[in-house]
């Protein structure tokens, strides 16, 4: 008896926006208010921040800025476009 073989089915890919109305559906049907916590801290957990993907001297140069900023070493904007336009 020969094997049983069944046709190769390509998976239908996934319509990503309808899943995300799909989502955002659910979620405004929600009346857990534990749940709804849940889910942002599930969002919160997995944001991508972006300072871990800037290099060491774009981080230097940040804290720098930041330093200059805290000492009250700031100028106005128009006065700086003023002198280099």
């Amino acid at each position: 008896m020969k094997p049983l073989s069944l046709p190769k089915i390509n998976p239908i890919p996934m319509d990503i926006q309808a899943e995300k109305y799909s989502l955002i559906e659910y979620i405004t049907q929600i009346k857990d208010i534990g749940l709804v916590e849940k889910l942002k801290q599930f969002v919160k957990a997995n944001e991508r921040d972006f300072w871990n993907d800037l290099t060491e001297d774009q981080k230097s140069e940040i804290r720098q800025g930041m330093s200059e900023l805290d000492r009250g070493e700031k100028f106005d904007y128009e006065e700086f476009m003023s002198k280099h336009r």
